[in-house]
């Protein structure tokens, strides 16, 4: 019943491929990140059912990664298994505050342990259903309402990303409600920051 995205988040590259592989011979789709800053542009430009993460890592960690997610409509519904240390309890509990649905202690838990523990995440809470997919549509500047548009939404420099000097992309999100309605949001597509 494999086939689900699953995204690895860990800073040790030797479990990021342990795990990695252990979940590809399962059958799952796997992506790897190894930081929360490269979880959250990841999580933004594919789809993911499930997400297995670290608390502690560089540039951004576990519960700042949770605390993105839950404010972010397009990413809080995706569940989440948290890698922890013994000795963390109290970053275990503010995760499962900030929405985790479950945790491992990584040296207490085999290859074997993790799969296992996603399996059940995902047939308990189920992962991100097929009429999720979202859109990205690219504007063209100064056509039809564009310049109406830029200025209500107050984008900077017209309709790039400052910082990675890309044009930027309204993404389209279905209403799970309402089929074929969508909300909006205007994106940078290569690091997936909002406008």
């Amino acid at each position: 019943m494999a086939g689900e995205h699953v995204l690895i988040v860990e800073d040790t590259e030797l479990l990021r491929r342990i795990y990695h592989d252990r979940l590809a011979q399962e059958g799952y789709t796997v992506y790897t990140a190894s930081d929360g800053l490269e979880a959250i542009q990841q999580m933004r430009a594919v789809p993911v059912d499930l997400v297995l993460l670290d608390l502690i890592m560089p540039r951004m960690g576990g519960l700042e990664v949770l605390e993105t997610m839950k404010a972010d409509p397009r990413l809080s519904g995706i569940p989440v298994v948290i890698l922890t240390n013994l000795g963390e309890e109290s970053s275990v509990e503010r995760a499962i505050e900030l929405g985790a649905v479950d945790y491992l202690i990584k040296n207490q838990a085999k290859p074997a342990d993790v799969a296992a523990k996603i399996r059940l995440a995902l047939d308990n809470l189920g992962g991100r259903s097929a009429d999720t997919k979202s859109y990205k549509l690219l504007v063209r500047d100064r056509q039809a309402d564009a310049e109406c548009f830029v200025a209500d939404a107050r984008l900077p420099r017209r309709f790039w990303c400052p910082a990675c000097e890309v044009e930027l992309a309204i993404e389209l999100l279905p209403q799970g409600d309402r089929p074929g309605w969508y909300d909006a949001h205007v994106i940078c597509p290569m690091c997936g920051r909002e406008f």
